[in-house]
């Protein structure tokens, strides 16, 4: 039968049929032209690079490819917010446990310096008490016996 693709090209006044090959499973003919190879995918005609060997996409390819791009760049931005909140509820979180902390260590902190203050005071009154106590007994000491008189 009659090859799917068929190429010509100018030559001397003349049409002359371009030679196709088959490479990568495909038949193909090179367009001297366009500096590409050219064959059949379906019903698209398709290009490729014979130095890269890479196919060349049409404009539906590329408009596909770029919002696919920008899916995933709204995607990533989106999950990069994510994580920033994350991360900016840990600080919050880590903030407030830090200042709940501090809070708690002046308290303890005040506990302790009215705690010393209550022991001095204690001793304080311990020694008053002794001294008390102990002028009594010199005073007792001090006294003649009871008479008896009234």
């Amino acid at each position: 039968g009659t090859p799917q693709l068929q190429g010509l090209e100018l030559a001397e006044g003349e049409y002359r049929p371009l030679k196709s090959r088959l490479a990568d499973g495909k038949r193909m003919i090179r367009s001297e032209v366009l500096g590409l190879d050219v064959h059949v995918e379906g019903e698209l005609l398709r290009f490729r690079d014979p130095a890269t060997g890479r196919g060349i996409q049409h404009r539906p390819e590329i408009e596909m490819a770029a919002e696919r791009a920008e899916a995933q760049a709204r995607q990533e931005a989106a999950q990069r917010k994510t994580a920033e909140a994350r991360a900016d509820t840990a600080e919050t979180r880590a903030d407030t446990a830090e200042a709940q902390a501090e809070k708690e260590a002046a308290r303890a902190s005040q506990e302790v310096t009215a705690r010393l203050a209550a022991e001095a005071r204690v001793a304080e009154a311990e020694a008053r008490v002794a001294e008390l106590e102990a002028a009594l007994r010199r005073s007792r000491v001090d006294q003649p016996p009871d008479s008896g008189l009234i």
